[in-house]
């Protein structure tokens, strides 16, 4: 729309624009915990001395989303690498308190560079098409993940 103002539009005309398709997003393949979509409480950190980046939890309840995930056929298993302190990543799909599909224990490490990988079942309620969220309890790091 072309005008002067939005109350005085002067012109209109629409436009194709080819482009690709985007498919769904697939977290049954190790996933980069850095290529969220959307985030809270988070901050991107070194995942060791030497490179790689991962994300770190800075307040209790930090979320990352991944957008348009197709759980199909439905994954039943989590597994995230994980370091520094103790605590717990929860899959949740929806909303950062929408349905809880599981939840992995970290009892931590010596050290913020001494990943260790923690799984944990999910529940039937972890298929389709859904945003989903993980939810980081404690002051750990997460560098990937993926649904199985």
């Amino acid at each position: 729309m072309v005008g002067s103002s939005s109350a005085d539009i002067r012109a209109r005309t629409s436009l194709k624009v080819r482009g690709e398709i985007i498919p769904p997003r697939d977290l049954s393949r190790t996933t980069r915990a850095e290529n969220f979509d959307d985030y809270r409480g988070i901050s991107l950190v070194d995942e060791s001395k030497a490179d790689g980046t991962a994300v770190r939890a800075t307040a209790e309840g930090s979320w990352l989303k991944f957008a348009d995930t197709l759980l199909e056929p439905g994954p039943d298993g989590f597994a995230a690498r994980v370091a520094g302190a103790a605590g717990t990543v929860e899959v949740r799909l929806g909303s950062p308190t929408g349905t809880l599909a599981g939840t992995a224990h970290f009892e931590g490490t010596s050290s913020p560079y001494a990943y260790e990988t923690v799984k944990a079942p999910l529940t039937a309620a972890a298929k389709g098409r859904r945003d989903v969220y993980l939810v980081l309890h404690g002051d750990l790091r997460l560098s990937t993940f993926s649904l199985r």
